[in-house]
């Protein structure tokens, strides 16, 4: 004789969804199944739901695995005994240990740098602590930007040797405390300051002459109007040395409704102190502040410091059909100055989780 149908009413009433319980349950599959059982699929079935309910939550898999790490960060205990370098090392210890907890977890912090609420409170505390130190404010940002990827390195390894891991913090607060920034950060740039960005531009060019290049190397800088234009609406920016003089620039256009970086450049004496980068996140914040979604630039394609630079910072080529009509008219003007003997394309980036390194 067959059982007589369980009414819906006498079933166990589901829990109700919200982010918390998805993020909670993400957590579940991370620490039972590993990383590659993490899906929305996964995490709807644990749910007993479809995966489309999931979207109201998390818009996908990386804003999941984000709100996971926020999450996690979320614990990590902030002492306020002890002098700057006890708190700094307690921090650090209860950051390894949160993460250390979620196989998986770790890479994901390493791979991006964290723009979500506990994250930022953890890296402002983290400022904060360093400039107690006596670090000025540019030392202090980079320093951060240092200890958090020891942090995700340590969480990553979790080798269970504690004294190594000391020894590493040490040696790492050690040489930022003995080696103070540069200058910095970006500031508007003055009207008194053109004829130096112009300079920089001319020392930015000579490395093009090194790999055939010599037409652009020759090139010269964008005229004073030009420049002054983007000074008066306030979409250029300048990163000075110590002296607070110029020592790289970037001025931002706007292209079909879009942020368009026109010209960033560094002095080449300046090279790899992340200067271009540190500009460029400057001008996304500007773009994310002001409720744009995408930043875009033009590029060579084939030269190591543009085009395959900027991917790795996470722009991503834009296809010929897919220009908007802006971009093919600054397109149609780079062939007519002759830029095009060398192979050049158009690149977007989205404001939403910038932060690739």
């Amino acid at each position: 004789m067959n059982a007589a149908p369980v009414s819906r009413r006498a079933r166990p009433a589901k829990v109700p969804l919200s982010r918390d319980l998805v993020i909670e349950t993400g957590l579940r599959i991370l620490d039972t199944e590993g990383s590659a059982a993490l899906t929305m699929r996964r995490v709807a079935k644990e749910l007993d739901t479809g995966a489309a309910s999931l979207y109201v939550y998390v818009a996908h898999r990386d804003d999941l695995l984000t709100a996971m790490l926020d999450h996690v960060l979320s614990q990590v205990e902030i002492s306020t005994e002890g002098d700057w370098r006890a708190r700094v090392t307690q921090l650090v210890d209860s950051a390894i240990d949160a993460l250390g907890r979620h196989d998986g977890l770790a890479l994901v912090a390493f791979g991006r740098f964290p723009t979500t609420e506990y994250a930022l409170g953890l890296i402002e505390q983290l400022r904060a602590l360093l400039c107690e130190a006596g670090l000025g404010p540019a030392t202090a940002t980079w320093a951060v930007d240092l200890v958090y990827r020891h942090i995700a390195a340590e969480s990553v390894q979790r080798s269970g040797d504690e004294r190594r891991a000391r020894w590493a913090l040490r040696a790492l607060l050690n040489g930022i405390i003995a080696t103070p920034a540069a200058g910095g950060p970006p500031r508007l740039a003055r009207e008194d300051e053109i004829a130096a960005l112009q300079e920089i531009e001319r020392r930015a060019g000579a490395p093009f002459a090194e790999v055939g290049m010599h037409a652009v190397a020759e090139d010269e800088p964008p005229t004073r109007e030009v420049l002054r234009a983007f000074v008066v609406e306030g979409r250029a920016w300048v990163w000075p040395d110590a002296g607070d003089q110029p020592v790289g620039y970037l001025v931002l256009g706007m292209v079909d409704g879009r942020p368009h970086i026109d010209q960033v450049s560094v002095d080449p004496a300046y090279a790899g102190a992340r200067i271009g980068k540190r500009l460029i996140d400057h001008a996304v914040l500007w773009a994310k502040g002001n409720g744009l979604e995408e930043i875009t630039l033009t590029t060579f394609t084939q030269v190591p410091w543009n085009g395959p630079y900027y991917e790795r910072l996470g722009f991503t080529y834009i296809a010929p059909e897919d220009e908007t009509p802006g971009l093919r008219a600054i397109r149609a003007s780079e062939m007519v100055h002759g830029l095009d003997e060398w192979p050049r394309a158009c690149m977007r980036a989205a404001v939403d989780g910038w932060g690739r390194d």
